[in-house]
This record gives C-alpha cells, sequence and structure tokens, in this order.
C-alpha cells in the first residue's frame, strides 16, 4: 500500500467507526409511559398535554417530554418516555371540541393541574385524576 492508499484506509476507517458510535442511543435510557386522565367525576379527559419533567431539585436529571391526551388517554414512547424517577407533571386538560384556533378547544380547568410523581425505571402506566379549580 502506497501513503495516498494507506491515508485513504485510515480515512473510511475512522468514518465508519464514527458512523457506527454515532447510531447508538443518545442520553439516558427512557421506558414507555402511558396512562389515562379524568376529571374528578370519572370522566376522560377529550384532549390536552401531559408534560413530563424531571424533579431536579429531587436529583432527577433526565429528559422532559410532552405528550397528547386523546380521548382520556396518553401514551410516551420509549424515545420520548421517562428515565424513572421523581417528576414534576403538569396537564393541560381541554374540551376537545375545535375553538378559533385551538385545535384543542377551550380549557376545561382555570389553572393546569401539577403534582410530582416518582416513576419506575421500566415501562409502565400510570392514571391521572386532575382537579377541577
Amino acid at each position: 500500500m502506497n501513503l495516498i492508499q494507506k491515508s485513504a484506509f485510515f480515512v473510511c476507517t475512522a468514518l465508519s467507526t464514527l458512523c457506527l458510535v454515532g447510531c447508538g442511543q443518545d442520553g439516558p435510557v427512557r421506558y414507555s409511559l402511558s396512562g389515562t386522565v379524568s376529571m374528578p367525576d370519572g370522566k376522560p379527559v377529550p384532549a390536552g398535554e401531559v408534560s413530563l419533567e424531571p424533579d431536579g431539585t429531587a436529583g432527577n436529571q433526565g429528559p422532559a417530554t410532552t405528550v397528547q391526551i386523546r380521548d382520556g388517554k396518553f401514551t410516551a414512547p420509549s424515545d420520548q418516555g421517562v428515565v424513572g424517577g421523581k417528576y414534576i407533571v403538569t396537564i393541560s386538560p381541554f374540551d376537545g371540541v375545535a375553538f378559533g384556533e385551538s385545535l384543542q378547544g377551550k380549557p376545561l380547568t382555570k389553572t393546569q393541574h401539577v403534582e410530582k410523581v416518582e416513576f419506575p425505571s421500566k415501562n409502565s402506566t400510570y392514571d391521572f385524576k386532575i382537579n377541577v379549580k
């Protein structure tokens, strides 16, 4: 092999290695989370969002995510899920009837529902019953 061939071989090997390393998972292992969101009377929340933010004050440094509520159900697949540990969960419930520019409709409560939850480090489910204020 001459110098040019050796250099080309080295460059190709280095690029291949970088590509393989780049194909791995970025960040911590995340787990799927699914469940339901209901009103105090048990009726499902028609639409809205569930925001899952790691509780940094409790030492959880995982990634945050927001998923949609549809017919009282939500799902955060593993690529958008939780790392486990303590989270601050914020739920924004809507009536699901498009109104003006809001495709989710009108808010069902005056304030967002916020609670602290500890999720396991595995695929799991969790059901929320929101406060009406």
